[in-house]
């Protein structure tokens, strides 16, 4: 399993898991020296026998030895072997000086004059207590007036000596996953409890992204002296804060949409209500003069130009207005259609509209942002121009690009318009009305598009829309 797997498993299995491995190193080392110490003491113990034993025979054997009288050595032996019961000594030799066997106790594998195996750890004191094969020889040099007689081994059986390490390491390995494994549960629970006000937050967190944020109650919430009162305090206070913010944007937006449905409402009234008046005059010019070809046909160009004025009104407020996502690409009648919904605004606020637009072609844009993006503008401008001050607009495009530019003789943009439009809104306060500006910002975002504003005096915004051609160069550097 890889490494970044694991990283990902949670922490009530992760702690757990290390707790188990701690426990295990841990139980290793305490059995490994364990293991050592009883080693250590059995081999003492171990010397401490042995050399009483050949203590005991040596005493015996050693008139035997000095004499080589073999049946006395013989008659020695077959005493010790129920004065000396509890040592456990399989085989016994009495070997001369030149390692032939004097005496064994039991003679057929060793008969007398048979070489007799080499004192690999004289005078009882193995080096060490090797239990893999169960016995283990001893021997004890015999000397007499400095002059070395001959020597006794004795083969001893060491399998309690082994079957006592393995109770023992049997008892540790026991113990010690007993212990693992009851810690790592433990580790579990602990891990489980703690996390616990972790994940209901977590839980609690994950429903924002279903459009909810709702507060704990009061009744579940942990004493406020702990961590976990505390941390769900601070949510519950995040919560309320973010539940305020998103009912005052709700308030603030209906209030937007009711004022622009007003504004549109009374710009649609009076853009309605004037070719209406035409047609009225025209349909009694066709009572009064409708025999003469002359009048009759001034009363029907009159008619059209009333009903197209009409029919351009309503087209472009529905195109504007419907709420459908639009991707036709942008053509020259979509800015016409912007000035037929301005120019009512701008006669009842008294201002002189200056329209000019060049587009020869138009780049591949979305219509329907571009004429959000102007016309929130324009409407921003009518709002901040003086009676009598003068509205301009120009539309034209340059090297695949379009740039709207809006102008008027008004004060200028508020420092923190100004930050909004073009994206440096740290640390400042922004404004909390005209959700129009909110708009601008967030659909040229979307277009990759950019902002540049000049004055006072006056307010002049151009916005440079790049064509899809640009931005897919832009999102590939």
């Amino acid at each position: 399993m890889s490494a970044r797997r694991r990283m990902r498993w949670p922490l009530a299995i992760k702690v757990p898991l290390l707790v188990a491995a701690l426990m295990i190193g841990v139980a290793a080392a305490i059995s490994k020296l364990v293991l050592l110490r009883i080693e250590a003491t059995q081999a003492a113990h171990f010397t401490e026998l042995g050399g009483a034993y050949l203590d005991g025979l040596s005493t015996a054997l050693q008139p035997a030895l000095i004499r080589r009288d073999p049946w006395e050595a013989f008659d020695a032996l077959d005493r010790s072997r129920t004065r000396y019961s509890g040592v456990a000594a399989l085989r016994v030799l009495v070997v001369l000086p030149d390692d032939t066997v004097l005496a064994a106790s039991d003679p057929l594998p060793h008969p007398l004059g048979s070489p007799a195996p080499p004192a690999s750890h004289p005078d009882g004191d193995p080096t060490q207590l090797d239990t893999a094969h169960g016995t283990v020889w001893i021997h004890r040099a015999m000397v007499e007036a400095g002059v070395a007689i001959g020597r006794i081994a004795a083969e001893i059986d060491v399998t309690a000596l082994a079957a006592e390490r393995r109770a023992a390491l049997a008892a540790l390995v026991g113990l010690n996953a007993a212990l693992t494994i009851l810690l790592a549960a433990l580790g579990w629970l602990l891990v489980q409890r703690m996390l616990r006000p972790v994940l209901r937050l977590s839980d609690r967190l994950a429903q924002a992204s279903e459009g909810r944020l709702d507060p704990i109650p009061e009744a579940e919430l942990p004493p406020e002296d702990t961590d976990e009162g505390r941390a769900y305090r601070r949510y519950n206070a995040a919560a309320a804060a973010i539940t305020e913010r998103e009912a005052l944007l709700k308030r603030l937006a209906e209030q937007e949409r009711r004022a622009l449905v007003g504004r549109y409402a009374s710009a649609m009234a009076h853009e309605v209500n004037n070719p209406l008046g035409g047609l009225f005059n025209a349909v009694r010019m066709i009572e009064r003069h409708g025999a003469d070809p002359v009048h009759r046909a001034r009363a029907a160009a009159l008619l059209e130009r009333g009903l197209t004025g009409i029919h351009n009104v309503v087209r472009a407020s529905l195109m504007l207005w419907r709420g459908e996502v639009d991707d036709r690409p942008l053509a020259p009648g979509d800015i016409d259609d912007l000035r037929y919904l301005i120019e009512s605004e701008a006669r009842r606020r008294d201002l002189v509209l200056a329209w000019r637009q060049d587009l020869a072609s138009t780049p591949a844009i979305p219509a329907q942002a571009v004429r959000q993006i102007a016309l929130n503008l324009l409407l921003n401008a009518c709002a901040a121009s003086p009676p009598q001050g003068t509205l301009r607009f120009h539309a034209v495009t340059e090297a695949g690009a379009l740039i709207l530019t809006v102008a008027d003789d008004g004060p200028g943009l508020p420092a923190a318009a100004e930050v909004l439009l073009t994206g440096a809104a740290a640390g400042r306060q922004l404004p909390t009305n005209g959700l129009g500006l909110w708009t601008v910002a967030r659909l040229t975002a979307e277009l990759g598009a950019t902002i540049t504003i000049a004055g006072p005096p006056g307010a002049a915004i151009t916005v440079r829309i790049p064509d899809a051609a640009e931005r897919r160069l832009a999102d590939a550097a």
